[in-house]
């Protein structure tokens, strides 16, 4: 081959070597205008089957409900959040371990729905949302803007303890989040080894906002009274959410009666109700409100299983004291928020 061909074909590899090259930097470019990554992704499955392509670092984060604040606190994430619900600001855990989430900008709630502007105007790195409502629709308008947003579904305590791993995992959190597994694992033991060492069960119901509102099968308070060596009675009649009468509660006649932390009334007044002096639970005075006043244990967070180990103790108080309920707490909070229950100024 002479001289000149050889040079000519150099200046044509040159060539297709500078156009390759430039052709990657035009898309590389264009994708970053358009939104989206080629590097430093990743992606999760979150709990609505979503496959989720996440930054590699998520700095700032969106909650738009009180469990998905929870979570983040316990994985010791809320230095991250740059907007919330508009009932976080009111739950005394969060604004003790953090005061500054009162000034926070807040998005709008489950209830009543969100708001997408907002949320968008923070410039979140990862949003998260619930399964019902208008979650999903405000994922989809979120992926049109090019924001990530996981999905969640803490209504069981299995499903708590997939949350919590799968933030974890978002967060770039799953040491953490194993040390809050461990957690959730300690205390089902403990409740198991209460709860087998009694042959008799016990007919526990849960009250809700109301004494007549109560709940069924497959929610998270019958999770918790099964779990804690009780039985819901209101579980043999149906599934989730119940309103039930007088008759049937009076028939259902249980040793002990739970009411939630948001339960509409006082207990010393319930327990004055004429009409129900022939429940067992009545005459006995066995009404007891599911702390706490730092955060409700009885809606789906992480600290639901306290409340396993806490109707544990109200159950077989000759098995397991109030002191030893009081070590459990504290150590759990203390593991979680490096604070002891007792010094954020919880109460059982």
């Amino acid at each position: 081959m002479q001289m000149r061909e050889r040079v000519a074909l150099f200046i044509v590899f040159l060539f297709l070597v500078t156009a390759f090259v430039n052709f990657n930097i035009a898309n590389t470019e264009e994708g970053a205008v358009a939104g989206y990554t080629f590097t430093g992704e990743r992606t999760v499955v979150d709990m609505a089957g979503r496959q989720v392509k996440l930054p590699e670092e998520v700095k700032r984060i969106v909650t738009t409900y009180k469990s998905a604040t929870q979570f983040v606190f316990a994985l010791g994430a809320q230095e991250r959040l740059v907007a919330v619900d508009i009932g976080s600001p009111r739950i005394k855990l969060f604004t003790t371990l953090m005061p500054e989430i009162k000034k926070l900008p807040t998005v709008g709630s489950k209830r009543h729905g969100l708001n997408l502007e907002e949320i968008i105007s923070t410039r979140p790195d990862m949003v998260i949302l619930f399964p019902y409502g208008d979650g999903p629709e405000v994922a989809r308008k979120l992926k049109q803007h090019g924001i990530a947003s996981i999905i969640i579904k803490p209504e069981s305590l299995a499903q708590i303890k997939e949350t919590n791993l799968l933030l974890g995992k978002a967060l770039n959190l799953e040491e953490r989040a194993q040390r809050v597994d461990q957690e959730y694992e300690r205390i089902m033991q403990m409740a198991r080894e209460l709860a087998g060492s009694t042959a008799e069960k016990k007919m526990v119901y849960f009250a809700n906002s109301e004494l007549l509102d109560t709940v069924g099968r497959g929610m998270l308070q019958t999770s918790i009274i099964e779990s804690a060596g009780g039985i819901n009675p209101a579980s043999r009649v149906k599934a989730g959410f119940i309103k039930t009468s007088p008759e049937e509660l009076i028939k259902w006649n249980p040793d002990m009666v739970i009411v939630s932390q948001f339960f509409q009334g006082e207990i010393g007044k319930l327990l004055q109700q004429t009409k129900y002096q022939t429940i067992k639970a009545f005459k006995e005075g066995k009404i007891y409100r599911i702390p706490s006043n730092l955060e409700p244990w009885d809606h789906p967070s992480p600290s639901s299983y306290l409340a396993i180990i806490w109707l544990g103790q109200k159950l077989y108080p000759d098995k397991f004291s109030e002191s030893g309920l009081a070590e459990v707490v504290n150590h759990y909070y203390t593991t979680l928020y490096g604070r002891s229950y007792t010094e954020l100024g919880g109460r059982l």
